[in-house]
């Protein structure tokens, strides 16, 4: 019996330089909200501080699209933010717990889950505003939903310096795959520097997945060419060849046969 998809952004930070983490969300949205059998609204959180659209350094009310350059930050929901973005509402988003009194995730046992987080990172922690989040308490929550029956597959995309660290302890039989966006010794890349804004707009591994996911047939193709590492071709064309040992490629982690899943059975309605 087929049950429902839900999906979970995040931004991890706040603060004008951090711009490129709350712009890969809002593109993100976008892209999912583009493509044919969207994901309703209800089952889409999204967590962001919601300093920056408006913040007084930028030119226009808007972020700015890593893809084309258009705004896309109009119509993004603004479900968790400023203080509200903490690893305690993260963790309680996604494991359905109404005590934030605002939406969560309501999952059952048939349901499939996507996570995408972008944001700063540490030596075993993924860092929101004020507070980290650590491995330990992640993969927890992940047992937990797994033993209540709280989804059938799981798929988390985790953005940030050192990612690799919050998901050494993930099992490999509770259905969940877990692909992080480099090495627990290696930060990530910023990419599109914006001079007008001083800022990037982006980083290598979320500019290269959202591309991809911008003209991608959700029908036909699946997360493993995100997952082939140095022999994908869309890092490959990101990569740079006379620094081969320095590229921050991807980390896989807990159950890989979900990624030859196609997209639609996470990011379609």
């Amino acid at each position: 019996m087929s049950g429902k998809n839900w999906i979970l952004l995040v931004a991890g930070s706040k603060g004008w330089e951090n711009y490129k983490h709350q712009a890969n969300v809002c593109l993100h949205y976008q892209i999912l909200k583009q493509h044919p059998e969207p994901i309703p609204d209800q089952q889409i959180v999204v967590m962001m501080y919601d300093d920056i659209a408006r913040n007084g350094n930028n030119p226009s009310d808007g972020i700015l699209s890593v893809v084309d350059d258009s705004d896309v930050y109009s119509g993004v929901p603004k479900d968790y933010t400023i203080e509200d973005v903490t690893p305690e509402n993260f963790l309680a988003a996604l494991r359905g717990d109404k005590s934030t009194h605002k939406k969560v995730i309501e999952s059952g046992p048939n349901d499939n889950i996507y996570i995408y987080m972008s944001g700063l990172g540490q030596e075993g922690a993924f860092q929101f505003p004020e507070k980290a989040l650590h491995p330990h308490k992640l993969i927890q929550a992940l047992k937990n939903m797994h033993k209540e029956r709280k989804f059938s597959k799981m798929v988390i995309f985790m953005d940030s310096d050192y990612s690799a660290t919050m998901f050494q302890g993930l099992p490999k039989h509770i259905k969940v795959f877990a692909l992080a966006s480099c090495s627990k010794y290696t930060e990530i890349t910023p990419t599109d520097y914006n001079k007008e804004r001083d800022v990037f707009l982006s980083d290598k591994f979320s500019r290269t997945w959202l591309k991809y996911l911008d003209k991608a047939d959700f029908t036909t193709e699946t997360f493993h060419e995100l997952v082939k590492t140095r022999q994908s071709k869309y890092l490959k064309q990101n990569s740079d060849p006379a620094k081969p040992d320095d590229d921050p490629c991807p980390c896989v982690f807990g159950d890989r046969k979900i990624t030859h899943c196609y997209l639609s059975e996470f990011l379609q309605n």
